[in-house]
């Protein structure tokens, strides 16, 4: 039987600075939390694990720096949770995080402009922090106008930024650290094109990407290229669906074992066919591989989601039923019907000669609000509007794939009570030897699933984590998470309300906490 065990420690927040404390409330040593107090979930709480050396706390606070910047903190924390150093760092005010990376004993962030001034060069800071020295570096550089860094990398000493331009000409920023100074380069300059995925490689100094290019209203073509970093391409190879009647929707990519490119993403039904016509551009019908040897696409795959074994964990037997009896009506197999999934797709992971892909179905989430107005004559009438609530996430699906792109086995996790204010990974999938784990945090707890390949191995369990007073109970939970820390830890985080009458004070509560979890068989 696999147990959850949570080791974590009480923090309090006492303004500016992140202050900690053990604290055991007369519970088990093993079972502590960490509480920082807030006003609501919009505040800018954000937790990095950052392996062996611990992790890292940082939030925008309200003390202004001077006339244009005001204070970020950092708050360094050993893999004890108990706090190295605390530091805060002036940042313009119309910057925000937007992208991280750590590698080896340092964390790179990139703060974004999200000001009104979109006409102008807009400011973008990378911030380096050595967490041995707890020293920050700052780089400030500026992006073109109306541009969107939508990928960012690091490599040697120069960060890579992918930015996707309004008026189609995407391009490469390349920053040097040392220098401040930085230079790019134009994707194409004959047709609008836009980045769908952006990596860097080390081993060979290129730089890879999947771009798509805009014909016309109607054509539109993919293209995987390798450039180096002068903007040079070193390989360029159109990406075809070859069959008319299918589209991608979705690009990741990753070197396989014979140095070839073995592309996987997402395709749907072509919204031309007779039965998509009333279908979504963001929705698709499954999952495609592609390998791409020195200027050819071959071992071009598509697998239906319907065609999954594993597609019962996620569509109950009614709507399975229901779908073989259209494509049956319509004389079609079930490879030619549609299960319109919405899409997220993880980076790929390389495991004992495996190519593991893992995505996750979401659903933009609303709700309707109703109020009464007044016409002209003093008539009351009701008026309705729809709320945006987030993204619901409903279920896992994990595909494993040769060096081919040949599918080996699949399996799927449903997901419940799980909703995302943004488009990023929720699930957390990690190999454990000859097993991998899935895992999600959701109404103050965490679900989880152990599989070997495409067989579960035990039922999929839901362990609810302690509050900080036995007589706790959780209200509301939003945007919380789950990352994978190092070994088998995990940190857990969110904004929670908390109610207690047994507390005589302080028995409402609104924190972001922090958990450190950790499985074991």
């Amino acid at each position: 039987m696999r147990k959850l065990i949570i080791l974590s420690l009480l923090l309090i927040l006492s303004s500016p600075l992140l202050m900690a404390q053990q604290s055991s409330e007369g519970r088990d040593e093993e079972t502590a939390r960490v509480e920082i107090t807030a006003r609501s979930d919009q505040e800018s709480y954000r937790a990095i694990p950052c392996g062996y050396h611990g992790a890292l706390i940082f939030f925008k606070s309200v003390e202004i720096a001077d006339a244009q910047r005001v204070k970020w903190y950092f708050s360094f924390y050993d893999r004890e949770l108990k706090q190295v150093w605390v530091k805060s760092l002036p940042i313009l005010e119309d910057l925000d995080f937007r992208f991280k990376l750590f590698s080896k004993d340092t964390v790179f962030l990139v703060f974004t402009y999200t000001g009104k001034l979109k006409s102008e060069d807009q400011p973008l800071e990378i911030i380096r922090i050595d967490l041995k020295k707890g020293s920050f570096i700052p780089n400030l550089t500026k992006v073109p106008a109306n541009s969107e860094p939508v990928f960012f990398n690091v490599m040697g000493r120069n960060a890579y930024l992918a930015l996707n331009h309004k008026s189609g000409q995407s391009a490469v920023e390349i920053l040097d650290f040392k220098s401040n100074h930085s230079k790019g380069f134009l994707l194409d300059r004959q047709s609008p094109s836009a980045f769908r995925w952006f990596n860097t490689d080390s081993a060979s100094s290129t730089l890879n990407a999947v771009i798509s290019k805009v014909l016309s209203k109607k054509e539109t073509e993919h293209w995987y290229q390798v450039f180096d970093t002068t903007g040079k391409v070193l390989l360029s190879v159109r990406l075809s669906t070859i069959n008319q009647d299918r589209e991608f929707t979705g690009f990741t990519a990753i070197k396989n074992q014979n140095g070839d490119y073995l592309v996987m993403g997402t395709y749907r039904l072509s919204i031309g066919s007779s039965n998509q016509k009333n279908k979504l551009k963001d929705e698709s019908a499954g999952i495609f591989t592609s390998l791409l040897v020195p200027g050819n696409q071959k071992n071009l795959n598509f697998i239906n989601f319907l065609e999954l074994k594993s597609i019962s964990s996620l569509l109950s037997s009614k709507n399975l039923i229901d779908l073989k009896k259209k494509a049956l009506k319509k004389n079609k197999n079930m490879g030619e019907t549609s299960v319109d999934f919405r899409i997220l797709q993880h980076d790929p992971i390389v495991y004992n000669g495996q190519y593991i892909m893992a995505s996750e179905v979401f659903n933009p989430q609303f709700h309707t609000e109703n109020f009464t107005d007044f016409d002209f004559y003093g008539r009351p009438y009701t008026n309705s509007y729809s709320v945006f609530d987030g993204y619901r996430y409903t279920g896992a699906i994990i595909a494993a794939f040769n060096s081919e792109g040949q599918l080996l086995w699949d399996n799927a996790m449903e997901t419940r009570d799980l909703i995302g204010s943004d488009l990023s990974p929720k699930v957390v999938v990690k190999p454990e030897g000859d097993k991998f784990l899935i895992a999600y945090s959701a109404a103050g707890g965490i679900g989880s699933k152990v599989i070997r390949n495409a067989e579960t191995t035990g039922k999929p369990e839901f362990s609810k984590l302690d509050s900080k007073y036995p007589d706790d109970k959780l209200i509301s939970e939003t945007r919380n998470g789950l990352i994978p820390w190092y070994d088998n830890y995990f940190l857990c985080y969110g904004f929670q309300e908390i109610k207690n009458v047994a507390l005589e004070s302080n028995n409402k509560r609104f924190v972001f906490y922090l958990m450190k979890v950790k499985f074991e068989d």
